[in-house]
């Protein structure tokens, strides 16, 4: 029995065993997904043995450990950057009626009108579609609920 042959039935066996244990598994999806690539960059070598075709059967192992060592490092750089970019602590205290009319350069007493022209003012300066950040919108957006409110208590 030639090595092709034998890289052939090995790649086939592993390609079954993997179907069969992604078909039990639950969890895990990503892992048997990177070692069923694996099976078939190996399948597809081994195909290439069976041709006699040596160089090439010999690249695809290269490229198939190339990608297969790409994917790895970036799924745990991908993992290390979510780690350590936390979403941004919630405000613990209320925005006080000066702080907003300060946020949306208005006056204390400033009126519906006024609050609502500033507002779409800056939301349109800093809206996340636009470049800013989804942490400002949100302040300008409490900004605004906190002026409308005390202007509907006056």
């Amino acid at each position: 029995m030639s090595l092709g042959v034998i890289a052939l039935l090995l790649a086939g066996a592993g390609a079954g065993w993997l179907l069969w244990r992604a078909a039990r598994s639950r969890t895990g999806g990503g892992r048997n997904v990177t070692l069923l690539k694996i099976v078939i960059w190996l399948g597809l070598a081994a195909v290439l043995f069976a041709a006699k075709l040596w160089p090439l059967a010999l690249m695809v192992l290269l490229a198939a450990g190339a990608v297969t060592a790409i994917e790895m490092w970036r799924d745990g750089a991908v993992a290390r950057d979510e780690g350590a970019n936390p979403e941004p602590p919630a405000l613990s205290k209320a925005m006080t009626v000066d702080e907003a009319a300060a946020m949306l350069g208005v006056s204390i007493d400033a009126d519906e009108q006024q609050i609502q022209a500033a507002y779409k003012k800056l939301i349109a300066q800093i809206h996340p579609d636009k470049g800013g950040t989804d942490y400002l919108a949100a302040q300008i957006n409490e900004a605004r609920d906190v002026m409308l409110s005390a202007v509907g208590e006056e």
